[in-house]
């Protein structure tokens, strides 16, 4: 038994993963579903577990109805499957059933289990064979079983059957035509793509059951076409909206013909060249063929020299005379003038050349070139504030200089550019996890993105994918609401969560968010009251209790899911983000929804920032942490009994940081250092997790892009420090951790 409950549970297990790829207009994979409930069914006799049978049983009756169209709410389908999950789990466990067999075979269209129970007893248990659902809608349908080949003459039985299916075809195809419009203004439109792959999907499956096997063929190439382009492996050009408007035109005619074979009662799909379509199509998405150059004849055809019918007869003689070339069989037989063959070679060997000038490069050798150009950038900066060129008169050498600033400057901006990517495929992933995850909580939500062209580091692209996949889980789980308490509220049924990318600053901006019910701030409040975040009395603006989310292992779940609720998502995002150099915010509104923001640099190469000087020595703040910087006047500077040194900025007391004593500076002379006032130096306002504080800094040399370097072995975990760069005069310098800088005050 024990054997028999865990290859049931495998059964299941498969089952419920091709659940989560399937679609109500894929009949092929939905008879395959069907089949694979057949397994379980047949390994649940052995078991004698009727509950598990009548279930089972009601399943296979529900996605059969969707094959034959009667339905296309593939959700009772989903909840069964969770429901043999549960059953199975339960039956490992020797614990009883916490399913209602009766309300669930409901909910799949079924009367009850004992009906269930004799329609299958009918079938499956006395040893007949249940159809699978390709037969059954095969049979029924359309008049033959699936698989067997189309007689060539049209049977009065089939007449109606074949009209339909000519009937909708061309209304499909004719959506196609509208929305290749659109898809001319945006390529990279999903929506739109899919709009167009549905009807070529549709046609596909419905003429491989009516065996019209010249379209289906066809369809399927194309669709096979739009499924990489959808699949972001490949860009929509103009050449591919030519050859899927040349593909409608194609399967128009060949439908045509089928409408004509009702007239004379013999079936005819046309005649059309579908190989030489299928080979340009091919061409376009086979990574083997995707970079050869392009054909003589193909170059001739599509500059209507030639006929598709004379390259096929050229191709013919070839075969024939094997030494002789396209381009001579078609002079030869006055199909073409010798100029039009020496114009397109002369075309075909500058597209090969122009193909040979692309070269794919490896990564490490991308990243050294980059390594390597910042090193010159160093030198190139060391040299320009050396005391010799800073002094010499010579306006040669000055040009020179001058000159070799701006190559560097150039070179360093292409180089890094180099390692720029869009952020496209990581948001196309988002598609599929939010489908998945959505599915999984029973709740109908939608994804919206933007900005998916939005370039940014290819190093920073594998690290920010986990913070966004953890924020995502959180708005499915936490922030969007079941649909029934969605319109309750006046809000569509079903809910949003929005993706969208964009420069801003200097720096890369994602925003993660969703239409939900917002951040309990009660809740929030309560459990940080519970463990010790806050005090008992203390007051917390909107944004800081938002914030409070981002503590490690802070989590208001009431339950923990397999969606989220360990307490580690927003703490593993504020975490990731930090190493980056980055920020993490969060907006919320009351039954509005949450907005994550992720606010990154470009890349990790390059630091923008603020060099200051603190104690003779001198440092990086980040201008992604920087407010605004100041020198405070005498009546702004206040002490707070028990909470040190405040500085008044625009009516707001900010925490001053004295950065000499928080780093250990100038120890020798501490005493001077304390007696230092405020208003005898500068402060500058820093911002992290929307609390501010004000460094005090003794002088501001001045901004600059400076290029990162590692601070390697031991020193790498220091405290308030996130890197060192080698300033110009090759000193180093050591970028401040704003964030690290926060939390090491919270602790004194």
């Amino acid at each position: 038994m024990a054997m028999t409950l865990e290859q049931i549970n495998r059964e299941i297990e498969t089952l419920a993963l091709e659940t989560v790829m399937l679609d109500p207009e894929d009949v092929p994979n939905l008879g395959k579903t069907a089949k694979s409930i057949e397994s379980i069914i047949n390994l649940a006799k052995t078991l004698k577990e009727e509950n598990l049978i009548s279930i089972c049983a009601a399943m296979k009756h529900y996605i059969e109805s969707v094959i034959l169209r009667e339905t296309t709410d593939l959700g009772p389908f989903e909840r069964g499957v969770s429901a043999l999950q549960k059953i199975v789990d339960n039956l490992a466990k020797n614990k009883s059933y916490e399913v209602n067999i009766d309300e669930l075979i409901a909910d799949l269209g079924q009367k009850d289990k004992d009906y269930i129970e004799s329609t299958f007893n009918n079938s499956i248990v006395t040893g007949k064979e249940v159809e699978t659902g390709e037969n059954k809608i095969a049979k029924e349908k359309y008049g033959y079983p699936a698989g067997s080949t189309a007689p060539a003459k049209i049977h009065d039985e089939d007449r109606e059957i074949i009209s339909d299916f000519v009937g909708e075809s061309l209304d499909n195809l004719a959506t196609i035509e509208v929305k290749l419009m659109d898809l001319e203004q945006d390529p990279t439109d999903v929506e739109t793509i899919n709009a167009i792959f549905r009807p070529f999907h549709t046609v596909k499956g419905v003429s491989g059951f009516l065996n019209f096997n010249k379209i289906n063929q066809f369809a399927h190439t194309v669709e096979n076409l739009l499924d990489k382009a959808r699949n972001g492996e490949l860009t929509i050009t103009g050449e591919i909206i030519d050859i899927i408007l040349e593909s409608v035109d194609l399967l128009k005619s060949m439908i045509e013909n089928v409408r004509s074979s009702l007239d004379t009662g013999i079936l005819f799909e046309g005649s059309e060249d579908i190989e030489y379509f299928n080979q340009r199509i091919e061409d376009l998405i086979s990574p083997e063929t995707k970079d050869r150059k392009k054909r003589l004849g193909e170059m001739l055809v599509s500059s209507g020299t030639v006929t598709k019918a004379d390259i096929a007869e050229a191709l013919e003689i070839q075969q024939k005379k094997p030494e002789k070339k396209i381009g001579e069989i078609l002079v030869e037989h006055d199909k073409v003038k010798t100029k039009a063959v020496v114009s397109s070679l002369r075309e075909q060997k500058r597209v090969d050349v122009l193909e040979s000038l692309q070269v794919k490069v490896d990564t490490v050798k991308l990243d050294n070139i980059v390594d390597m150009v910042g090193e010159l950038a160093i030198a190139q900066s060391m040299l320009r504030q050396h005391e010799a060129v800073l002094n010499n008169k010579d306006r040669k050498l000055l040009q020179i200089t001058n000159q070799l600033n701006l190559i560097t400057s150039s070179l360093q901006t292409t180089a890094m550019s180099m390692r720029m990517v869009p952020i496209k495929n990581t948001f196309q992933k988002m598609l599929r996890l939010v489908r998945d995850l959505a599915r999984k909580a029973g709740k109908e939500i939608q994804l919206v993105t933007s900005g998916e062209e939005t370039e940014i580091d290819r190093n920073l692209i594998e690290e920010i994918y986990e913070p966004m996949v953890h924020m995502i889980r959180n708005s499915i789980d936490h922030g969007l609401e079941l649909s029934e308490e969605r319109v309750a509220n006046n809000k569509p049924e079903q809910g949003t969560i929005y993706l969208k990318a964009y420069h801003k600053g200097g720096n890369i901006v994602i925003e993660i968010g969703d239409d939900g019910r917002g951040l309990n701030r009660e809740k929030i409040m309560s459990k940080a009251l519970q463990i010790g975040l806050v005090k008992e009395g203390e007051k917390l603006t909107e944004a800081e209790i938002d914030n409070l989310i981002f503590h490690p292992g802070f989590s208001t779940a009431d339950k923990v899911t397999d969606i989220s609720g360990r307490g580690v998502g927003t703490d593993v995002v504020k975490s990731k983000v930090e190493k980056l150099r980055g920020r993490v915010e969060v907006r919320s509104f009351t039954d509005k929804g949450a907005t994550f923001y992720i606010r990154l640099p470009l890349t990790l190469a390059i630091v923008d920032g603020m060099i200051v000087k603190v104690a003779n020595e001198r440092f990086i703040i980040p201008t992604l942490n920087i407010q605004e910087s100041f020198r405070p006047q005498k009546k702004e500077v206040f002490t707070v009994k028990g909470e040190g040194e405040v500085i008044k900025v625009r009516n707001n007391l900010i925490p001053l940081i004295r950065l000499d004593r928080l780093l250990g500076l100038n120890k020798e002379s501490a005493s001077q250092q304390a007696k230092a006032e405020p208003w005898e130096k500068l402060v500058v306002v820093v911002e992290n997790q929307e609390k501010k504080k004000c460094l005090l800094v003794d002088e501001l040399i001045g901004r600059e892009e400076v290029v990162i370097k590692s601070m390697g072995g031991w020193l790498k975990d220091i405290k308030g420090i996130a890197g060192s760069v080698i300033m110009g005069d090759g000193r180093v310098g050591l970028i401040l951790d704003i964030g690290s800088i926060f939390q090491l005050v919270s602790r004194e």
